[in-house]
């Protein structure tokens, strides 16, 4: 059995922070958490054991709050601002930076078109900083009824959520500028986050040579789902699983070349323990012959 794991598989350096900073929080009392820090139940489920509480709205925090990574609405943050309570920001700086161009081209009078999931907390801020000023897509089959509600719009900005699939974004924007009428300012901004981009490009390369591809992380993380979709597009044989424990054996052989790759908010030692489990599998098969 020969294991490959990706070079870029697991938890990106960003969330990696944000949850050791929540770890350093959570040694003091009545430490709050909006949503979840990162889209993986492991992460939470071990975050909530030290005395971190995740909370859905502002009102139950009963000290200080803690915004997640993939950060919160507009007016959630000005609720919290009411508060007066201690505030630390754990938002990635690359969704930041997305709110920010999305709030630029906003005030200079730009209709915005955001590529992502519809209810994902990235895409929900957006939402709340261009107010009705913005419209969904998240495939090529959304394009002709899109651009058909906006056909008054002259000015539009294309964005997209940071966990964004790189090769879905270029192909809508394909579809977008095939379709739309030639007196439309266009402006592109391609806010995929390049470690995103490199995940997904590597998950490629191991899925084109292997017999089996492991795909690890929690199926609400949408970056974790582009992969397993790239995974499945190169290798029929593709899980999905959150742990080690999820593995389908009856899917493994011996001899099989097994490719591993993880999402931006898979813990390394997730990705471990999936290979130790090979890895016995594999010897205990070796006894059995």
């Amino acid at each position: 059995m020969e294991i490959i794991v990706g070079k870029n598989a697991g938890i990106c350096l960003v969330a990696q922070k944000a949850i050791d900073r929540m770890l350093e929080e959570a040694k003091k009392d009545s430490v709050y958490c909006i949503g979840e820090i990162v889209h993986n139940r492991n992460v939470v489920e071990s975050l909530e054991k030290v005395g971190i509480n995740f909370i859905k709205k502002v009102e139950e925090s009963k000290g200080t709050i803690i915004i997640g990574a993939h950060g919160v609405s507009k007016d959630i943050y000005e609720s919290i601002k009411k508060t007066n309570k201690e505030v630390i920001d754990l938002t990635c700086p690359k969704v930041m930076n997305v709110k920010k161009i999305a709030e630029e081209y906003f005030e200079k009078g730009y209709f915005i078109i955001i590529f992502g999931k519809p209810n994902h907390s990235e895409v929900l801020g957006i939402k709340s900083i261009a107010k009705n000023e913005c419209v969904n897509i998240a495939n090529k089959d959304q394009v002709s009824e899109t651009l058909n509600r906006i056909k008054d719009k002259n000015r539009i900005l294309i964005i997209s959520q940071t966990t964004f699939s790189s090769a879905k974004f270029d192909e809508i924007v394909e579809e977008i500028k095939k379709q739309l009428k030639m007196d439309v300012i266009l402006e592109v901004k391609k806010t995929v986050c390049s470690t995103t981009e490199i995940r997904q490009k590597e998950t490629k390369e191991i899925a084109k040579k292997v017999n089996a591809m492991i795909i690890v992380g929690d199926k609400e993380s949408s970056n974790t789902n582009e992969l397993y979709s790239i995974a499945c597009k190169y290798c029929d044989n593709t899980q999905f699983v959150l742990n080690a424990e999820e593995l389908d054996f009856s899917l493994i052989k011996k001899d099989d070349k097994i490719g591993i790759m993880a999402g931006a908010s898979t813990p390394k030692e997730d990705i471990y323990k999936i290979k130790n489990a090979l890895l016995e599998f594999e010897k205990i098969n070796k006894k059995e012959d």
